[in-house]
C-alpha cells in the first residue's frame, strides 16, 4: 500500500479514483436523458415492432418465439450502443484538457481505466435492463437467479466493449471520426452474433407454443423443441466462420442460456470468454490510456503555443 499525495493505492488500484471516476460516468448518464430514450426506443423498435413483425411469420425458433428468441440480442445491442456512447465521451475528454488535469494528478493510470470501465459497465447493465421489463410480456419466466445470471453477463459484455471502445478513442481526435467507426464496430458485432437469427436449429415449427408450458418443459428435457411443419436452419460455411470469430457470439449465447435456457455454442466455451476477454481488454485499455495520458500535455502545450510551435 503506497500514499502519494493523500491517493492511497495498492499495485496501482486507488479505490478513490475509482469510485470518483465511475460515479462520474453514472451520474453523467443520468443527467442525459437522451441515452435513456435512445435504449427505450430501441427495446420498442426491435422487440416489439421487429419481434412481433417478423415472428408472425416464424412462429418459433427451437420451440421459442421469435421475441423471446431476440430477447438477449436486443440486451446485446443496447449494451453494444451504451459502451461505446461511454468510450466516446474519452475523446471530448482530451479535448476539454481532463486528460491534462489527471495528468498533473497523482492517480495512477490502471485506476483512471478501471473508474472509466466500470462506469460504462455498470450503464451497460442498466440500459440492457429495459428490455428485461418487457420479457413476462412476451412470456419470459425471470426468476431472481436468471436476472442476476443476466445482470452478470451484461457487467462483462459492457466492461469489453467499453474497453474496446476506449483503444478505439484513444486513437482518434474528432466526434465524427468514432461516431463512423463505432457503428462500424456495432453492426457486424451485432449481426454476426446471432442475435436475429439461429446458427442452425428448428424454425417455423406450428403448434409447439400452444403446448401447456409443463408439456413443453418435458419435451425440451426429452430433446423436442419444436414439431410440425417446420425447416432446419444451416449457416453457409463462411458466415458460419464469421459468426465463431465473433466474441460477442460466445457473450450473446450465454446470455440466451441464462434467460432461456438455450445455447448454440460450447457454454464452457461461453463462459470462459466472457470472462477472460473483460480481462484481457481492460490490460490493453489500460495500457492505450496510459500512453495518451502520457502524449495529452505536450499536445495541449503545443496547442496552446503561439503559431502552434511546441
Amino acid at each position: 500500500m503506497s500514499a502519494v499525495s493523500g491517493v492511497r493505492s495498492w499495485a496501482g488500484i486507488a479505490p478513490d479514483v475509482i469510485w470518483v471516476l465511475w460515479r462520474r460516468e453514472v451520474t453523467r448518464f443520468f443527467r442525459d436523458r437522451s441515452q435513456i430514450f435512445g435504449a427505450v426506443s430501441r427495446t420498442i423498435l426491435w422487440l416489439v415492432i421487429l419481434g412481433y413483425g417478423i415472428g408472425a411469420a416464424l412462429r418459433e425458433i427451437e420451440g421459442y418465439s421469435y421475441a423471446q428468441y431476440i430477447l438477449p440480442g436486443v440486451i446485446t445491442l443496447n449494451v453494444l450502443f451504451a459502451s461505446l456512447q461511454c468510450a466516446i465521451a474519452l475523446v471530448w475528454d482530451r479535448e476539454v484538457g481532463l486528460l491534462r488535469d489527471v495528468l498533473v494528478s497523482p492517480s495512477p493510470s490502471l485506476s483512471v481505466a478501471l473508474g472509466k470501465l466500470f462506469g460504462g459497465a455498470t450503464i451497460s447493465v442498466f440500459q440492457g435492463s429495459i428490455p428485461l421489463l418487457l420479457a413476462p410480456i412476451i412470456g419470459v419466466d425471470l426468476t431472481i437467479g436468471s436476472v442476476l445470471g443476466a445482470w452478470a453477463v451484461m457487467f462483462m459484455m459492457g466492461m469489453f466493449m467499453t474497453a474496446l471502445g476506449v483503444v478505439v478513442a484513444t486513437r482518434l481526435k474528432t466526434f465524427e471520426g468514432f461516431g463512423s467507426i463505432s457503428n462500424g464496430l456495432i453492426q457486424p458485432l451485432y449481426f454476426l452474433s446471432g442475435s436475429i437469427f439461429p446458427l442452425k436449429g428448428i424454425i417455423g415449427g406450428v403448434g409447439f407454443l400452444d403446448v401447456p408450458a409443463t408439456l413443453r418443459e418435458e419435451l425440451r428435457r426429452a430433446g423436442i423443441n419444436a414439431f410440425g411443419s417446420g425447416w432446419i436452419v444451416q449457416l453457409p460455411e463462411w458466415l458460419q466462420i464469421l459468426v465463431y470469430c465473433n466474441p460477442v457470439s460466445y457473450q450473446l449465447d450465454l446470455l440466451r442460456y441464462v434467460l432461456l435456457d438455450y445455447e448454440q455454442l460450447p457454454l464452457q466455451l461461453d463462459i470462459g470468454l466472457t470472462v477472460a476477454l473483460p480481462i484481457a481488454a481492460s490490460a490493453i485499455a489500460a495500457r492505450e490510456i496510459k500512453h495518451a495520458l502520457r502524449t495529452a500535455g505536450p499536445r495541449r502545450r503545443k496547442k496552446a503555443a503561439p503559431g502552434g510551435a511546441a
